[in-house]
């Protein structure tokens, strides 16, 4: 949650630090601010509630080579100008991601100095302690506010007497320097200074610095000086070029290309593979954790394992596993999936995973995240850069390494052969799922008006009907539910009349005709019912009143292939209420805070 981006060198900073917002707006968008030296020595702030476009405008031809900028999605205090970040007090001006979870201890210490605080914000507490410890030593004031802080935080700093230096302080969220020729780059992201250079510093937890227009400084929290370490970048500019839709439709028709990288760098990989087998086979018990979309694709890889390797799997909400104290040890496998690597519950049940002695398997698209540091194993989904907030293409990738992990694991060599083959068909096979497109967005202007729509199927077919539903709130607002479909019947029937859609998935051919009779239950009270399938004889006996045609496949390919058609409605029903798929209310992409 919420986007850093600083610069100093000798462009014109408003310019960049602005256009690196735009591309980390991903990460929050209810507000957006910056704070610039103007070359004399004085600071300029300007904060504009809403997207970053209204700040664009707002600092047009503003003048200054150093300053740092923040887009927001709130925690702490609605989303107006005043709890907008920077925040400023005495000679410190900051932006902060994260939360302080200790904020309110030190608000209440501090305003019995006497100390005066504008914003309901947890991050101008920060600001307001710097300034209580400064003493002429930025770098002293920052690691005694970093011993006093509880929570989770990526900050970039400005002082007003070094009026070329962008200072930072790191612990639990993601935070990176971008090196330059003559021009440093403080950033959330990678993305943010991808048109300007490759070359990044990955800070750890528990550093903090500084970088002015020549150099880039780390330490410890106790100022102990650290060696520098610059990795080459993997964002690519032209993933972040706007498209003539929207990133989320972008993003669904990149899924063929992600599949056939995914698997080529998996299959072609022999230590992953043999590490794979031997995590595997040393743990007796596997226990999947993920967060929305991520915990979907789990809930996946729990039914593909128990089929393919007929073991039983556990799956966990990442939110829920740290406190309901985890029956974890020696002997236990944890696979966590997060799109981002940074996705705060499922990081800190790794580490909690880590600390009972279980082995950890990691499924990320980010190859340098935080989460990778507490992985036994780390598996790449080969999706790109994902800017649109809903998880389209991050989602097919980890679903197949789930299926891609089941074939090295497997003893049975006549059925991987036959998997393996169809994975290498998949591509072709996403591609021809894709001509559904035109035919949906018919489907989604007449539907899109529905009080409520409700996903139903069985077996392999019910983790989908789970993530449709969520497509569908997270970008058109609409009220849906996923269901098994045997459950519908047991209570949520109630809810069914003519105002109701219902979306049968039907790929599992030997639970399609339970599935069914559901459809003809709710078809009979009134409701509306699309079927999403590959079986042309399923879909006329359902008595549905629409059909979305799916390519015929294995019953195990199907979770990737059928959640294409599901990702475009929920896509074109977004575009017929009027709102925008790539940015959705109240939700960002990387979910760093808990």
């Amino acid at each position: 949650m919420c986007g850093i981006a600083g610069y100093t060198g000798k462009r014109k900073a408003s310019e960049v630090v602005v256009d690196g917002l735009a591309l980390l707006e991903y990460r929050g968008y209810d507000s957006a601010g910056i704070a610039l030296f103007n070359g004399q020595g004085n600071l300029q702030i300007t904060k504009k509630a809403g997207f970053v476009s209204h700040l664009k405008k707002a600092v047009y031809g503003k003048e200054g080579c150093c300053g740092i900028g923040h887009t927001r999605w709130a925690t702490h205090g609605i989303a107006n100008e005043t709890n907008c970040h920077p925040h400023c007090h005495g000679k410190f001006c900051i932006v902060h991601n994260g939360i302080i979870e200790n904020f309110a201890t030190l608000k209440k210490s501090l305003q019995k100095k006497g100390k005066k605080f504008l914003s309901q914000t947890d991050t101008e507490v920060v600001a307001v302690l710097l300034d209580e410890f400064y003493k002429g030593d930025v770098l002293d004031a920052l690691g005694k506010v970093a011993k006093l802080l509880k929570g989770s935080f990526a900050i970039a700093i400005l002082c007003h007497d070094f009026c070329d230096r962008i200072y930072f302080l790191k612990k639990g969220s993601p935070l990176i320097v971008g090196v330059g020729q003559g021009e440093n780059f403080v950033a959330s992201d990678q993305l943010a200074f991808v048109h300007y250079t490759d070359n990044v510093v990955f800070l750890k937890d528990n550093e903090m610095g500084y970088a002015d227009s020549n150099n880039v400084f780390v330490f410890d929290f106790c100022k102990n000086k650290k060696v520098l370490h610059v990795e080459k970048s993997n964002a690519k500019a032209d993933n972040v070029a706007k498209p003539p839709k929207s990133f989320m439709h972008k993003e669904i028709f990149e899924i063929p290309k992600a599949l056939r990288m995914t698997a080529n760098d998996f299959f072609n990989d022999e230590y992953k593979k043999q590490k794979a087998i031997d995590i595997f086979s040393k743990n007796d018990k596997v226990i999947m954790i993920g967060c929305g979309t991520a915990y979907n694709a789990c809930l996946v890889g729990k039914l593909v394992w128990e089929k393919v390797l007929h073991v039983s799997a556990e799956v966990d909400l990442a939110s829920e596993f740290r406190y309901k104290n985890p029956l974890v040890s020696k002997g236990t496998l944890v696979v966590a999936v997060s799109q981002s690597g940074e996705t705060a519950d499922t990081l800190r049940a790794t580490k909690l995973a880590k600390s009972k002695g279980a082995d950890v398997v990691v499924i990320t698209n980010v190859a340098h995240s935080s989460i990778t540091k507490n992985a036994d194993l780390v598996l790449h989904t080969k999706a790109g850069q994902e800017v649109a907030v809903a998880a389209t293409k991050s989602y097919a990738t980890q679903v197949l390494l789930f299926l891609c992990i089941a074939c090295v694991l497997s003893k049975d060599s006549k059925a991987v052969k036959e998997i393996k083959k169809q994975i290498d068909d998949l591509p072709y096979l996403a591609t021809k799922a894709l001509l559904c497109d035109t035919v949906v967005a018919k489907k989604a202007k007449e539907f899109c008006k529905k009080q409520g729509t409700f996903f139903v199927g069985r077996g392999l077919d019910f983790p989908l009907a789970i993530e449709g539903s969520l497509k569908l709130k997270e970008i058109s607002y609409m009220h849906s539910q996923g269901f098994a479909a045997g459950e519908l019947k047991h209570g949520s029937i109630a809810l069914v009349d003519k105002n109701v859609l219902v979306v049968g998935i039907i790929t599992q051919k030997k639970v399609a005709e339970k599935t069914i009779n559901a459809l003809h239950e709710v078809s009979c009270r009134g409701a509306k019912v699309l079927v999403v399938t590959q079986f042309d004889k399923m879909a006329n006996e359902a008595g549905c009143h629409d059909v979305i045609k799916l390519p015929g496949a294995t019953d195990l390919l199907m979770p990737i292939l059928a959640v294409i058609p599901l990702q475009l409605f929920a896509y074109h029903v977004s575009v017929a209420r009027g709102i925008n798929p790539d940015k959705p209310r109240n939700l960002a992409k990387s979910v760093t805070v808990e």
